[in-house]
Formats: structure tokens, sequence, C-alpha cells
């Protein structure tokens, strides 16, 4: 198997980023702008109750669930002046005891396309980086636990034209992490998003990325998913086996309407603590169809969902946006041998949202996992029922 290594990842990063500063530094650099700083203040709060049915092949089978308060967040942003932009979030949670900080970052503009980026967020693949404000399910799925890509700090260099983004990042461990040890992991990521033209009523969204991380001294890396949810056990995991790993994930979205399709997929090919290397793979495939109408935002210019339009909110006498889905999730880690926890994950998940106002949802999901460990012969099935009352502003 042919091994991408950091180092090599780290030159062609390298490069990128000297090709974007310098197309950058081409252009005419504009007067200095005058200090005039702007706050505005946002938030959010999700309400969620979950209810939980595992079936194991080996062990008690048992019910479980819980109502909580599954995240709250205050978050400050605006303009230092027409150049510096920046945002700061901190939120609290039922399962976090003590604040945590979200997105913390600082934004230099270059110019009209050209930006660097300081601070805590998330970089890669297209469910990932879109605010689960507009995210169609009440979680992201297991694609997004496997390639463990949360908000850590990094250094970015990114540019964006008409219909298209290239950005090139520099990464370490999260904010939150606190100076537990004295190196911490590195990464190096690209991520190119491109939005061609389409008939009016449609838009269509591929993006690609790929990032090489390496341990450091910190613990070693987990391949583990959830069941569709943040509640309750995981029952698919390969334990801490990676020294490093290098991925290359592929995104896709298509909008025509009232419908949308969408998909991701990538490949993981890992160095492991013993040693050797190994390999795991992840997709998953949605549909969405608003029965009321709207439709689905890109936002091109961040390559992310934006926020759907409500066309008869009940303020005006009407039914508000209902929208239905349903959504495939696909982990193979039976690549991995040794861990008893390593195997196939796989999940069917129905959701209904209703969006009464544009800044009010309610959500419904169930799911029904599947954990296949060929190992031990430990299969674990569950399935999860979970609503959510959702506010922003």
């Amino acid at each position: 198997m042919t091994t991408v290594t950091a180092a090599t990842c780290s030159a062609g990063l390298g490069a990128l980023v000297l090709f974007l500063a310098t197309s950058a530094a081409a252009q005419d650099a504009p007067a200095a702008d005058a200090w005039a700083p702007t706050i505005k203040l946002n938030g959010r709060i999700y309400l969620d109750n979950v209810e939980q049915e595992v079936d194991r092949e080996a062990g008690a089978d048992f019910d479980a669930g819980e109502s909580r308060l599954r995240a709250a967040r205050l978050a400050l942003s605006g303009n230092l002046n027409s150049k510096w932009t920046y945002k700061a979030e901190a939120a609290i949670s039922s399962q976090d005891q003590k604040p945590q900080w979200e997105d913390l970052l600082l934004t230099y503009k270059i110019n009209a396309s050209t930006s660097i980026i300081a601070g805590n967020f998330k970089t890669v693949s297209f469910e990932n980086v879109s605010s689960s404000l507009n995210n169609t399910f009440m979680e992201r799925g297991a694609f997004n636990d496997v390639i463990d890509a949360g908000r850590v700090m990094n250094f970015v260099v990114r540019r964006t034209g008409p219909n298209w983004t290239l950005q090139a990042a520099v990464s370490g461990d999260s904010v939150n992490t606190g100076d537990t040890i004295t190196s911490e992991q590195v990464a190096y990521s690209v991520r190119g998003t491109w939005a061609p033209s389409m008939a009016e009523g449609q838009a269509l969204h591929l993006g690609f990325w790929a990032r090489t991380r390496d341990r450091g001294e910190g613990a070693a890396f987990n391949y583990r998913v959830r069941n569709n949810t943040n509640y309750g056990a995981r029952y698919t995991s390969s334990g801490a086996i990676g020294d490093g790993d290098t991925m290359v994930g592929f995104e896709g979205l298509w909008i025509a309407g009232p419908l949308s399709l969408q998909g991701e997929a990538v490949h993981i090919a890992i160095d492991r603590t013993n040693g050797t290397e190994q390999n795991a793979a992840a997709y998953y495939v949605a549909a969405s169809w608003f029965v009321t109408g709207e439709r689905r935002k890109l936002d091109v210019a961040k390559g992310a969902i934006g926020r759907t339009k409500v066309l008869s909110p009940v303020t005006s006498g009407g039914l508000g946006a209902i929208e239905l889905a349903a959504r495939y999730d696909s982990v193979d880690l039976t690549d991995i041998s040794g861990p008893a926890a390593t195997g196939q994950f796989s999940a069917w998940t129905l959701g209904a949202n209703w969006y009464p106002l544009p800044h009010v949802r309610f959500m419904g999901n169930f799911t029904r996992s599947r954990n296949d460990n060929p190992a031990v012969g430990a299969d674990v099935d569950v399935d999860t029922l979970q609503v959510r009352a959702q506010f922003d502003f």
C-alpha cells in the first residue's frame, strides 16, 4: 500500500499556502482602515428527549433514555474594521458540566477573495462544517464520528471565487484540551469546493478534502462511531490504535426545488502504534423533501448548507415548513485486526422536521443501527427515537 506521509503532505500544503498568499499579494494593497468595532450577539438552545432500545448478542438487553439540554450557546461576533472580523462562541450542555469553547477565531481579509483565519473551528467535510442549525438531521452521523474532525486550533489560508473555494490548513489540538502534553497532534489539510451553474431552482455542490495527522505525544487515534446520536455507548470502535493517519474525502449535494440528495465518502489509511498499516472507510447518503415547497440553501462561499427560508410561517397564517428525510450510514473497520469491537456499522435514519418560524424548528429522528463485530460474535442492534425543540437568535 502506498502511504502518504506527513512530510509529503506538509510540502504540498506549503506550496499551496505559498501560491494562495503570493496570488493575494500580487494585487494592490488598499490603504489601512480605521478602527470601527461592531458587536453582534447570537445564541441557540437545543432541548432533546432520547429513548434507546439496545439488543446485544452477548450480554443483557436494556432500554434507556433521558431528557436533556443538548446544547446552549452564546456567541459574540463582528468586525474590528473592514479587514478584521472575529467570533467567540461558548457552549454548555447536560454532557459537559462546564462551558466549552466552540468557534473562537479571528479572520483577516487580505482582499475580496483571500482570507487568513486563525482559531478554534472546523475545516473539512461538508456536513461537518455546516452548522447544526441547518443540517437536516438532529445529529451528524457515523461518518462525522469516524473522521474525528471536530473543532481544533487552525491556521488557514482561504480563497474564494464566484462558485468555488480552496483552502489549506495547519491544525493542532482543541483549545479546550489544555496544557496536558508537551507535543500536541499536528494535522495538515486541504479542501476545495465547486458549485457549477445549474438550471433555475437547482444547485450542485462538489467537494474534495484531504488531511494527514500525527498524534505527537497525545493519545493514539480511536476510530469509533455512535448510533447516530451522541447519547449512549459506542459499540463499534477500534480502540486507541492510530499513531497517524491520512484521509481523503469526497462531498456531493444536489438540490432540485424541494428535493435534495447529499452524500460523502472517505478512505482512511492508518499508521498503527504497533507499526502496521491498515485501512478504514465510511460513507453516507441522504435525501430530503420539503412537503410545503421550500428548498435547502447552498452557501457557495462557505461550501456549506445555509438557512432554509420558510415560505409561509405560522405568524402569517401558514403551516410553516415541513421536511421529510431519510439517511443511510456505513462504516467499515473490518481491515483493522485485533480490537474486539472493530467490524461494520450501518444505520437507517428517518427524520421529520417542522419549521413554524425561521428561527424555530421541531425535529424527530428514528434510527435503526447495526453494530456487526464478527471477531467476537457480539453484534449490537440499537433503535433510537429522539426529538428536539430548537430555537436560535
